[in-house]
């Protein structure tokens, strides 16, 4: 096992979660990155989840301890009776014996994961009651890592991934035991981004000029590193190594240029809190 693996995925879900915790796991390959389960528990909660984890999965798995590196192809879970942080890949755990309630253990993983691995953090929530793990996501997204929920209409308990849904910033819905795929794929793409080159300042220009052209939309006073960013990771998904030749499809994908603009839009959602700021943005993505 080698430290500093290439992406973390935290998985936050409620302390009945076992059968989709073992279903996510029952798929995960070996491939170079690490798990963090940050489950809602009670701090009496005597978990047997290594020992039953440790059936369904390939990977190591152990419970975190105070100060532990994370390494990759290795499963970490929370303690009972402890909210848990990241930095610099270290796991710290700290006593909720005088923390007032409510205890969002995964809001605190995901807010200091978002803030420690930025690109390389994935989200996953899965089933569980309240709204634990909403806020955390948007940090996640708004360093530029990538959000799972599972559907909320085969869940046990909905309201999680329901909330999480809501925010318009989770990537992919889907079931636990397709989500190991889809992380797969992702990583993949991630790893294999078009290297950075002197031209990167004027084919951003290019293209947000397209997107401008055809939509009433303009991200010239957006962040360029993060729409640099994903523009990369949509040409890599589209098997583009240039960006050049990214442009041509693009002008012969009016589909691809509100693909695109579509994703930019992700992480902003949160600012629109009325419905006709909603309908206004769905209907600019209708053909």
């Amino acid at each position: 096992m080698k430290a500093n693996p290439h992406h973390i995925i935290a998985i936050g879900a409620s302390a009945g979660g076992m059968e989709e915790i073992n279903s996510f796991f029952d798929h995960t390959p070996l491939d170079g990155v690490s798990y963090v389960i940050v489950q809602h528990l009670s701090s009496d909660f005597k978990s047997r989840m290594v020992e039953l984890l440790a059936k369904h999965s390939k990977l190591v798995v152990e419970e975190a301890r105070n100060g532990m590196q994370v390494k990759s192809n290795q499963v970490y879970l929370i303690p009972s009776d402890k909210f848990m942080t990241i930095s610099d890949d270290t796991l710290y755990l700290t006593s909720k014996e005088k923390a007032p309630g409510p205890h969002l253990t995964i809001n605190t993983f995901f807010n200091s994961l978002a803030a420690d691995c930025g690109t390389k953090a994935i989200a996953v929530v899965l089933s569980g009651l309240g709204s634990d793990g909403t806020l955390g996501i948007k940090a996640i997204k708004k360093a530029g890592g990538m959000v799972i929920a599972r559907n909320p209409e085969t869940a046990e308990f909905a309201s999680m991934p329901s909330n999480a849904i809501a925010t318009g910033m989770v990537d992919f819905i889907l079931e636990p035991e397709l989500m190991p795929g889809a992380i797969e794929d992702y990583v993949k793409h991630e790893l294999e981004l078009i290297p950075d080159t002197a031209d990167d300042q004027k084919n951003l220009e290019a293209i947000i000029h397209l997107i401008n052209e055809q939509l009433p939309l303009d991200f010239s006073d957006y962040k360029q590193t993060t729409i640099l960013r994903r523009i990369k990771r949509r040409a890599s998904y589209n098997n583009f190594t240039k960006l050049e030749n990214y442009i041509d499809f693009l002008k012969a994908t009016p589909m691809e240029i509100s693909a695109l603009a579509k994703d930019f839009l992700i992480s902003v959602t949160s600012f629109f809190r009325d419905k006709e700021a909603f309908n206004f943005i769905d209907t600019i993505f209708v053909f």
